[in-house]
């Protein structure tokens, strides 16, 4: 682990992911179960929100069961499964905690002895080799637990899709078979590999998909991101800039932004008055991520090893590589490997399977936009220099790295029109994911933009006789008059017409209004959207 999960006082947002969790624990008291799936990239913060949430839980009459799979065999999941169970009932009741199985069978033997002796079954056909009897048995332990208590259970499976490698015949059936009938217990399963899930979800629990409430797990939102930096870099000075930059970069990943800013605060206090922000930022950046001791290099390093096969790495790594260099298509790919490769769609297809890469249309990114960074300007830097100096090495990353955070602060003083200007610049027909469907990116002949009052602007891109207007409001949330009045919007030269309407409320927008817009026809872009357009097209994204 390179980071461990966060509880308590040092848990930090998350506010939206953990009520939903109190009213679904409030719901299982009152007689109704609905299951829940996290999902998300490593390190994102799932542990740490299911973590904190069991610190939440006070109720003695709801009974948390947390097992993490890490790669155990299936009868040491078992018996962890059944010690949590043992530890955290004799924990409400009152009793010392232990950690031995056996001691926690002793104790708990004269208060729930049905469910010890359940548990003395399972352990039983293990010894035996019976792993499917086991895993059954396993299963009822809750209800079994439930009718000799009167407690409800939360079982909390972490890393959920690694079951499949304990060589159960049919490990999510038989799940599906038994939770569709434990109207008493709770479970929330999560995983980093976020395709993985929905497919078990949606393919090998079909008949339970319905039943599962998927919540995805992405990194800090802006606002969040920001109090986040705030805190960590306290005393730093004006570093407003620099934080903004960070969390973009990080994509407001918890883990990549405790990293960088721990590293940046240390340079800072070392500095004293010698301090300059953006060298200190420089150095943290090459300190984690391109020096072979950095933390985030050996995690990405590490990453690429645990993904992919050795023998098949390098050639999985050429289109990653590619693809960090801004090739989003696969026609700019075969072109920058310098030859046709008819395995190349294949392999996209595993990357994004992996969620090592997204698609949208035609295009196609990596996911994690810091491993992206690392890949291009470290990975690469290191694979292509034909001097093997380690300081002209590490000069040419700052260098790199200097010109990134350069080319941040200037798109960083565009007005919002501006950006959304020079994104309809780079539209040439192509097709990308928007609003739910593939659309066809128009070429436009020609771009305006337009200030209005009340902090409302507008950008009018024209192809043939049509236009693309897009309406952004970034003074406050958008209400039903704001998208009335957009909808009242003609053309005013004669001859053409406005074709698609975009409204782009960066404040947020009111669900009257978004129902309304949605009734016209009009899209709406909320800032996340806008931020998935602009990095279709290499470009940076908007921090609010």
């Amino acid at each position: 682990m390179f980071i461990e999960p966060v509880f308590g006082k040092k848990f930090f947002g998350r506010e939206e992911v953990l009520c939903t969790l109190q009213k679904r624990v409030t719901a299982l008291k009152g007689g109704y179960r609905q299951n829940l799936a996290l999902a998300g990239p490593m390190l994102a913060g799932k542990s740490s929100i299911l973590r904190h949430f069991l610190s939440s839980i006070k109720d003695p009459d709801i009974l948390p069961i947390y097992v993490e799979l890490a790669g155990e065999d299936f009868p040491a999941f078992c018996k962890r499964l059944i010690a949590t169970l043992f530890f955290q009932y004799l924990k409400f009741e009152g009793v010392k905690g232990l950690s031995d199985l056996d001691a926690l069978k002793a104790l708990a033997k004269p208060r729930i002895p049905d469910t010890v002796h359940c548990a003395e079954r399972i352990i039983k056909a293990l010894r035996a080799k019976k792993h499917e009897l086991a895993y059954e048995e396993l299963l009822g332990l809750t209800s079994v637990f439930k009718a000799e208590t009167g407690k409800n259970c939360i079982v909390i499976l972490d890393e959920f899709h690694n079951i499949s490698n304990f060589n159960l015949k049919k490990p999510y059936q038989t799940f599906g078979k038994f939770i569709m009938v434990q109207k008493n217990t709770m479970y929330i399963v999560s995983s980093s590999q976020k395709t993985a899930l929905k497919e078990i979800l949606s393919k090998k629990l079909s008949l339970l998909f319905g039943n599962f409430e998927v919540i995805e797990i992405d990194g800090f939102d802006s606002h969040t991101a920001r109090s986040f930096l705030n805190d960590k870099m306290k005393g730093m000075g004006d570093s407003e800039v620099i934080s903004d930059y960070l969390i973009q970069l990080c994509q407001g990943s918890p883990f990549y932004l405790e990293v960088l800013a721990t590293r940046f605060a240390e340079l800072v206090k070392a500095r004293h008055d010698r301090c300059d922000a953006k060298e200190c930022l420089l150095d943290a950046l090459a300190g984690t991520l391109y020096e072979s001791g950095g933390i985030l290099n050996q995690y990405f390093t590490n990453n690429m090893n645990f993904f992919m096969e050795k023998r098949s790495r390098k050639a999985y790594i050429q289109v990653l590589a590619s693809l960090a260099k801004g090739n989003g298509t696969m026609k700019e790919i075969h072109k920058d490997i310098g030859k046709t490769d008819r395995e190349l769609g294949e392999k996209l297809r595993r990357l994004q399977h992996m969620d090592l890469v997204s698609n949208s249309g035609v295009f196609y990114r990596i996911f994690d936009k810091l491993f992206e960074y690392w890949l291009r300007n470290v990975y690469s830097l290191k694979s292509a220099s034909v001097v093997d100096d380690m300081d002209i090495k590490y000069l040419e990353f700052k260098s790199l790295a200097e010109r990134d955070y350069a080319g941040y602060c200037e798109f960083r003083a565009k007005g919002i029109d501006a950006v959304v200007a020079e994104l309809f610049s780079f539209f040439r027909n192509q097709k990308a994911h928007v609003s739910m469907h593939d659309r066809k990116l128009p070429h436009f002949s020609e771009v305006k933009t337009l200030r209005l009052a009340n902090g409302i602007c507008e950008v009018a891109g024209r192809f043939e006789d049509k236009f693309w207007v897009c309406r952004i409001k970034d003074s406050e949330m958008a209400d039903e008059q704001d998208v009335l009045a957009f909808w009242a919007v003609k053309p005013g030269d004669s001859g053409t017409k406005i074709s698609r309407k975009i409204f782009i409320p960066l404040k947020g927008i009111e669900n009257n209004a978004f129902l309304l817009a949605k009734e016209q026809n009009i899209w709406v872009w909320d800032a996340r959207q806008l931020n998935e357009m602009l990095r279709l097209f290499g470009k940076f994204e908007i921090v609010l």
